[in-house]
Parts: structure tokens; C-alpha cells; sequence
């Protein structure tokens, strides 16, 4: 029996969170993704943390993207005609979608001193770490 089969020669790991927080052994962590479903608006933020809160997740998670990083000029300009498009073009809408610095701030200090919840936000480029 080699350790992957063999669970007890394995070593126990402690995970121990930024904020101090240890999970033992048998925790499971719950990340919330929010990703952009927020449609751009802060009160559909907030109302989307405090859901994951009631829904038992330990963490909520969005996404941040600086553009030009991200797409080339020809795909930001594209013109995105949808439904469900919030802007004339591609950048225009995905535009929309970012939270600033400020309501990033705003939706942590919401998140952690409000609701009782861990915030995170993935940066989906080098410019947006």
C-alpha cells in the first residue's frame, strides 16, 4: 500500500486562513462565486453576499479585470448587440461590469464588518493582482 492508498502514513495538514481563522481536518470551506453576476450594481452585490452568508458560505469571491490587459482593441470595440449586453460594444460592456477600487473597499468592509463573511476577488490578469 503506497500513501495515497494508505490514508494513516499520510500527514495531518492545518490550515490556517489569512484572517487567523484554523479549519480542522474534516472542515469544508465554502466559496461563494460571484464573479460579475452582479450586473454592475453594488445593491445587487450586497444582496448577493448577504444570500451567500445565509446560504452557508464561509467566503464570497469576484472578479477583477483591467481591460487592455485582458482583450485587444478589435475585441473591445466589437459591437455586442444582446439582451443582455450593458454597453454598444464588448469593452462597453464588460466596462460596466468592473467595480472600482473604491467599491471593491466598500463591498469588503460590507462583506467582512457587516455581513460576517471572508471577501476575496480573483484578478483575471497581471495588471488587476
Amino acid at each position: 500500500m503506497n500513501k495515497a492508498t494508505n490514508p494513516t502514513s499520510c500527514k495531518q495538514r492545518e490550515l490556517r486562513l489569512q484572517n487567523g481563522t484554523k479549519l480542522d481536518e474534516q472542515a469544508c470551506f465554502i466559496i461563494a462565486e460571484i464573479g460579475q453576476n452582479h450586473q454592475g450594481d453594488l445593491d445587487v452585490a450586497k444582496t448577493m453576499i448577504a444570500k451567500a452568508k445565509e446560504c452557508g458560505a464561509d467566503c464570497v469571491k469576484f472578479q477583477k479585470t483591467h481591460l487592455p490587459s485582458k482583450f485587444n482593441r478589435a475585441a473591445l470595440d466589437k459591437v455586442y448587440d444582446s439582451p443582455h449586453s450593458w454597453g454598444k460594444t464588448y469593452g462597453e460592456h464588460k466596462q460596466y461590469l468592473e467595480f472600482s477600487q473604491q467599491e471593491y473597499k466598500i463591498l469588503q468592509q460590507y462583506a467582512e464588518q457587516q455581513v460576517g463573511i471572508m471577501f476575496t476577488a480573483s484578478a483575471m490578469d497581471q495588471v488587476s493582482q
